[in-house]
């Protein structure tokens, strides 16, 4: 099982044919970003950003959110997204940071962002994620991010 975990700490298959990074918490002071470049393979008619590619990018943010903040491996138990404007330029980027984390439960805001287009909100989301009851291993463990939330 823990080859497996240290496999997957990069991402699923799904989430590397999309071509999804998951580039940690060092350029924001605090949450989880996860990047990508857009492709037109990825998007629909319009030129768009396909929806289930942004709710992807979402659960991947959400999910290694709450991993972080309790440490143990976690599935998602609930998400919901509200798209706001087309991405269309790139790169497209998800800040995920937690805004409840409880026992075993967490609560995380994700917003999706077109950098190229100057920063504009694609996309905003919460999940909620619950604990498995497995621990990472040690090797694969990162440190958590900064869960302070910046004053408004």
């Amino acid at each position: 099982m823990e080859d497996d975990l240290r496999a997957r700490r990069d991402g699923t298959q799904f989430e590397k044919f999309l071509g999804l990074r998951l580039m940690g918490s060092a350029s924001h002071e605090a949450g989880i970003v996860v990047e990508m470049d857009l492709r037109a393979d990825l998007c629909g008619p319009l030129g768009s950003l396909d929806g289930g590619v942004i709710a992807t990018m979402v659960d991947m943010a959400g999910v290694a959110c709450a991993t972080h903040a309790l440490r143990e491996l976690v599935a998602t138990l609930d998400l919901s997204i509200s798209y706001l404007a087309p991405g269309r330029v790139g790169p497209i980027r998800a800040i995920a940071v937690p805004l409840r984390v409880g026992r075993d439960t967490v609560v995380v805001e994700a917003r999706v962002i077109d950098v190229g287009k100057q920063e504009r909100l694609v996309a905003a989301a919460l999940l909620t994620a619950k604990s498995m009851g497995v621990p990472l291993p040690p090797d694969i463990q990162r440190p958590p991010p900064d869960t302070r939330r910046a004053a408004p």
